[in-house]
């Protein structure tokens, strides 16, 4: 995938952070706003030298993977019953335990 792909694919995350109610599930949909947001400024600085988004491609892609994951792992809790939304809050707080602080590592390897 090239740069631009990656942020068309990410649109839709954009428009569920912009359109989620508040007081709802906040703290999921912050989380998936830094992330987007991270992800996206990564890409920024990225696309201004190739070569070096060459060198961090397999890093973009995990983190990539894991904002679409953490999306969909939203939409699940709010769209699931009432009996599995503590399995998804588990898988969601390990993701976001685990996986999304490697987009803010990423991002402070690019600016150093």
């Amino acid at each position: 995938m090239d740069l631009r792909s990656y942020v068309r694919e990410n649109q839709h995350i954009m428009t569920f952070v912009q359109q989620a109610t508040p007081g709802v599930i906040d703290k999921y949909v912050g989380t998936l706003d830094y992330a987007t947001a991270r992800f996206n400024t990564i890409l920024l600085k990225l696309s201004q030298d190739p070569l070096r988004a060459d060198t961090h491609k397999h890093e973009i892609d995990d983190c990539f993977r894991t904002i679409q994951t953490f999306y969909e792992d939203t939409k699940r809790y709010l769209m699931w019953p009432y009996v599995f939304k503590p399995i998804i809050m588990i898988k969601l707080h390990l993701t976001g335990k685990t996986k999304i602080p490697k987009i803010k590592l990423l991002l402070e390897k690019i600016n150093n």
